[in-house]
């Protein structure tokens, strides 16, 4: 039972969903990771471990090394998508040569491209606080002489809105700029929310 459980726990498969795999509660399985931390808290903080205990702090243990571990396969996989390069197909075929009449094995490879946007979700789940979809990014409209910076907070998924905007008023203002009065914008990273 319990290596049906770490199994599927090392797979990825949710907690609740890998209990009923291997024929138990989710909510034991919660019962004893609890146990099992209140011993290891207890060990930590010097007391003596209780009798009976230790078989709980060993599962959760095993537990937490196979949630670690899967979570370790699940991101060499996104990197290995995000650098690309890896044989994706392989076609084998025998031809006879012209020249000679000898049976010639060829093989050909297609190869993965090196993907962007595994590498942005790994860059989103390692500093979300930069690249995740919680960040935002500030504009700042800047009238070239006197006047006031305005600075705009907008979600990742507006900048694009804003920018195309931002192109329409620059076009709006060709006439301006052409005259002196430019606009300039600029993007600037923040950690504000």
């Amino acid at each position: 039972m319990e290596k049906r459980l770490l199994d599927a726990v090392r797979a990825g498969v949710p907690l609740g969903d890998a209990a009923a795999m291997a024929g138990v509660h989710a909510s034991t399985v919660y019962r004893w990771l609890e146990r099992g931390e209140q011993e290891q808290q207890r060990l930590e903080s010097g007391e003596r471990a209780r009798s009976g205990e230790r078989m709980f702090r060993e599962f959760r243990d095993r537990f937490m090394r196979a949630r670690s571990e899967g979570k370790a396969q699940l991101v060499l996989l996104v990197r290995k998508a995000a650098q690309g390069g890896h044989v994706v197909r392989e076609r084998t075929r025998t031809v006879r040569d012209a020249e000679t009449g000898e049976l010639v094995v060829q093989t050909e490879r297609d190869f993965a491209q090196p993907d962007w946007r595994a590498a942005q979700f790994l860059l989103a789940c390692v500093a979300p606080e930069t690249f995740g979809r919680a960040a935002q990014a500030r504009i700042e409209l800047t009238a070239a002489g006197p006047g006031e910076t305005a600075p705009v907070l907008a979600p990742p998924e507006q900048i694009g809105r804003l920018a195309a905007r931002l192109a329409d008023i620059r076009a709006q203002f060709a006439a301006e700029e052409q005259q002196g009065a430019v606009i300039d914008a600029e993007v600037v990273d923040t950690q504000e929310v």
